[in-house]
């Protein structure tokens, strides 16, 4: 191992560099795997590749130089896992955690020595977490996911009118939720419409008789 020390080493500066890059992007949008977390990742799935490695070249032909790498990619699971965050009506984290999953694939190939593989790769993702983003932001304003929550005043029709103002703007809903208790009935509608429309439905939702205020989830 001593004549390939320095090999090693560039490796996981490498590793380091890739993942400072990588989290960079996170950090600026806030996400909880930030700079350190993506740096640690990657430069811990780079060591464990390069032990992987040693520990078969030492052993000659008795030991698979994959078995110990390939507990990065189950294991790190576990972490992605604790980035998703469910709440009753939207899930998060989802890209964080696949962020996490493909750095330590990153992180496996710099360590065993593939690394300009794993530049691409980063620039893969270096894409697909900038560049992207303004497709999908294209891409909802002709169409998108969208889910309100109305404050009515108990009264019977209420719901109907307010149905009716879907139908005018032809934007097909869902009732998610409705709590009708109390002297103040609450109702979830989830629907999908462009920009244009939705605003639309809100402005004309919010000038219902009997709706105190509309809420976007």
């Amino acid at each position: 191992m001593p004549e390939l020390l320095g090999t090693y080493i560039i490796r996981l500066l490498v590793a380091l560099a890739i993942g400072a890059a990588v989290g960079l992007e996170r950090e600026f949008h806030g996400k909880a795997a930030g700079i350190r977390t993506n740096m640690l990742m990657c430069i811990g799935s780079c060591l464990i590749m390069i032990i992987s490695i040693e520990v078969a070249r030492e052993a000659g032909h008795e030991a698979d130089p994959g078995r110990i790498a390939a507990q990065v990619v189950t294991g790190v699971g576990f972490l992605g896992a604790g980035t998703i965050i469910r709440s009753r009506f939207h899930v998060s984290g989802l890209t964080t955690a696949a962020t996490i999953w493909v750095l330590s694939a990153l992180g496996l190939a710099i360590g065993a020595g593939y690394i300009l593989l794993a530049v691409a790769g980063a620039a893969c993702i270096t894409v697909t977490l900038t560049f992207i983003k303004y497709i999908e932001n294209a891409i909802r304003r002709i169409q998108s996911n969208h889910i309100i929550q109305l404050n009515l005043d108990a009264r019977r029709g209420i719901i109907g009118t307010i149905i009716a103002e879907f139908t005018a703007l032809k934007i097909m809903s869902e009732a998610l939720e409705v709590n009708r208790s109390g002297p103040a009935w609450m109702v979830t509608f989830e629907y999908t419409a462009s920009q244009k429309k939705h605003y639309h439905l809100i402005e004309a939702l919010s000038r219902v008789d009997g709706v105190k205020d509309v809420t976007e989830l």
